[in-house]
């Protein structure tokens, strides 16, 4: 979804007109519940004439080849949290908008990118880029 109804709040070539009340009766359409059930929430922004332009990404075969791997390390032993991770968590579910069902669905993103990075277990730094990944806050309160 857009950050608001125009679409132009969080795009810097652009200027959003939305009245804030507009705003925030357009974010109450999705309830945090909902929100909640998404394992990912990003921003995308708008992209640009050169970044369109520019040279294309990571081929799809070495991709697909990575995520494969992945899975299989995922399906026969998920990593554990490491002590520091585990630490992490907890102040995660303490500090932000975080339910039981968010809190498993980090863990379960943390594990993904640990298995993508070939990681034994989970280090903070994969809690953290799963956490990044959870709706902005201005979108759950």
């Amino acid at each position: 979804m857009n950050l608001c109804p125009c679409g132009a709040r969080g795009d810097p070539a652009a200027r959003c007109s939305c009245a804030p009340e507009r705003v925030h009766r357009y974010r109450e359409k999705l309830s945090r519940a909902l929100l909640d059930r998404f394992d990912l929430s990003l921003a995308v922004p708008r992209p640009r004439g050169t970044e369109l332009a520019g040279p294309a990404g990571e081929a799809s075969a070495a991709v697909s080849e990575r995520v494969a791997g992945a899975r299989r390390r995922l399906t026969d032993t998920p990593p554990p949290l490491n002590e520091n991770a585990r630490d992490l968590l907890t102040r995660a579910v303490e500090r932000l908008p975080l339910s039981g069902r968010g809190r498993a669905r980090v863990a379960r993103v943390a594990a993904t990118v640990a298995a993508l990075a070939g990681a034994e277990e989970i280090a903070p730094e994969h809690l953290a880029e799963a956490l990044s990944y959870r709706p902005p806050r201005e979108l759950t309160e």
